[in-house]
């Protein structure tokens, strides 16, 4: 009860970085969307920002963390953060990373996304992420254009389990 009245430290994201290539090489002047949305902040209102990639494909988006009481309200402990970051070509969309994860930071989702290397002729798949030793869920499932490997992620292309994204 006496949990309602508390602040509670929300990250809505951690830091982000990546790089963004087409067949290898960088891609310059793209600019990257990240938008979040929490409803524990401003009423669930999407939070957007933009960057640019430079000369080398790199972008980055500060940290979002903010202020709320829904962690400690009885029907806000569950709500959830969506996270998506994603560029736009003509009218086709690459995800980058989208989610949907608790209010808690977590350490192999905050790593991903200080890694979100992708080339835009990557296949999108899922990865399903095991974040249960750090506060998360057992299967995290995040979105991407991007490829990684590890012993939390299992990856999935057209709901298929692969062991190298070269099945795809």
């Amino acid at each position: 009860m006496f949990g309602i009245f508390k602040s509670y430290q929300v990250e809505m994201s951690p830091e982000v970085r990546g790089r963004i290539t087409d067949g290898g090489s960088p891609v310059v002047d793209m600019k990257v969307i990240r938008k979040l949305a929490y409803e524990g902040y401003q009423k669930g209102k999407e939070q957007v920002e933009h960057a640019t990639t430079d000369a080398n494909g790199q972008f980055s988006f500060k940290p979002l963390v903010i202020k709320s009481r829904q962690p400690g309200d009885l029907f806000g402990q569950n709500m959830l953060i969506w996270q998506v970051v994603y560029v736009k070509r003509g009218e086709t969309i690459y995800h980058l990373w989208s989610t949907h994860k608790t209010w808690n930071a977590i350490q192999p989702l905050s790593d991903l996304m200080l890694q979100l290397n992708c080339d835009l002729q990557d296949k999108k798949v899922k990865h399903q992420i095991n974040t249960t030793d750090y506060g998360g869920i057992p299967e995290q499932v995040v979105g991407s254009i991007c490829h990684w490997q590890g012993d939390l992620i299992s990856t999935y292309y057209n709901n298929e389990l692969i062991s190298s994204y070269d099945d795809i």
